[in-house]
């Protein structure tokens, strides 16, 4: 969550070059290029407020109707070559000045999903296994991104392929598929190796079309989170941390 009260004078001057209103197309928020350009497109106003996706939809409120429909082009410059964490802090201030946007946090009991151990049926849970030696492949950041490289996690419309993460990363990315935080008390510490398929139904919120071929018998992801990973799903309730927008003004030309 971006919690960080840096004033604005202690970050790197980013200037923006100009914004667009574009019509919704493929919500890729932020894409970084070598050096010191970053271009934000497809993304509206509630998107590129919540640093790295740690703030999901449900977790912001407020604000005018358009923040949630209009979409905007942004090309900026910084004067440096900022980290990931900076970068989203100067683009909380470059919203602040192109859409007099002001927000505040604050924390709310809130339903939530507990993922819990669960009991494995006739069948062994096959689909969750100790990260071994040799059982992903060493990252090498002078090569093309390995599906299988370890750290990795990768999730379509219907299935989720992770190595050596850990059980609170992927109950991160149950949150993004089921739209309501996942918490983690599964009491596991070692690094796992994930495979999982579902079939989307109601509760799916993930916005994406990278599906694959699966059998028409296959579970929704509750019930394929229990007998694949030999996990489960609980409903709870805990405080939440929530990003209230108290003001956004849609902008006029560049």
């Amino acid at each position: 969550m971006l919690r960080n009260r840096n004033r604005a004078s202690e970050l790197p001057e980013v200037r923006c070059r100009g914004h667009q209103a574009i019509f919704p197309r493929q919500r890729n928020l932020h894409e970084s290029s070598p050096g010191r350009e970053a271009r934000y497109f497809a993304g509206d106003v509630e998107d590129a407020d919540s640093p790295r996706r740690q703030l999901q939809p449900f977790q912001v409120s407020g604000g005018p109707a358009w923040v949630r429909s209009e979409y905007f082009d942004l090309n900026t410059e910084a004067t440096e070559s900022p980290s990931q964490d900076r970068l989203f802090l100067m683009m909380q201030a470059l919203l602040a000045e192109r859409f007099s946007l002001k927000i505040h946090f604050e924390t709310k009991d809130q339903s939530v999903y507990v993922l819990v151990a669960g009991k494995t049926g006739k069948r062994p849970a096959t689909g969750l296994q100790i990260t071994t030696e040799g059982s992903c492949v060493k990252a090498d950041s002078a090569e093309p991104p390995d599906p299988a490289a370890c750290g990795s996690l990768g999730m379509g419309l219907n299935h989720l392929e992770a190595h050596e993460v850990s059980m609170s990363r992927f109950a991160e990315a149950l949150t993004r598929v089921l739209d309501r935080k996942v918490i983690d008390r599964t009491g596991r510490t070692e690094r796992f190796n994930i495979s999982l398929q579902w079939l989307p139904d109601e509760h799916q919120a993930l916005p994406s079309g990278d599906a694959i071929a699966l059998p028409p018998d296959t579970p929704a992801i509750f019930t394929a989170v229990q007998e694949q990973l030999g996990l489960r799903l609980e409903p709870g309730r805990a405080l939440i941390d929530l990003l209230v927008i108290d003001r956004a003004e849609e902008p006029s030309g560049n």
